[in-house]
């Protein structure tokens, strides 16, 4: 569980420095400090990851607390614009979000997963 913290938590950050720094590549005018919320996200899930060589169950339970979060944020966006209709996806920051979005639902189930196995491992 571990190493798919460290990967999460790497594309997050990758994700969001992208946004941010790739601003014109994505065809922005200006560079938007809300590019980089999926870093936002993933520095604290990597936080998660190096407390978890220490204790893997606290260091876990950080990550994937963030990494819900993450989740909800994503949701709490791209739900309500889908409904509303006026939710543009061709637009770089739609897509963002999506990444964000899937990236942080899969480590939050695969987390969830692996809660329940260590408990059935347990007795």
């Amino acid at each position: 569980m571990k190493n798919l913290t460290y990967i999460c938590s790497f594309l997050l950050i990758g994700l969001g420095a992208f946004g941010y720094f790739g601003y014109e590549v994505l065809g922005a005018t200006k560079q938007s400090i809300t590019a980089l919320i999926p870093a936002f996200i993933g520095i604290p899930m990597l936080i998660g990851a190096l407390v978890a060589n220490k204790s893997v169950k606290i260091g876990i339970h950080i990550a994937v607390l963030f990494s819900f979060l993450g989740a909800l944020a994503g949701l709490g966006r791209l739900i309500p614009g889908s409904i509303k209709g006026s939710l543009d996806w061709g637009k770089p920051s739609t897509i963002f979000i999506l990444f964000m979005c899937l990236i942080c639902l899969f480590y939050t189930i695969m987390a969830i997963r692996s809660f329940i196995a260590a408990r059935k491992a347990r007795g």
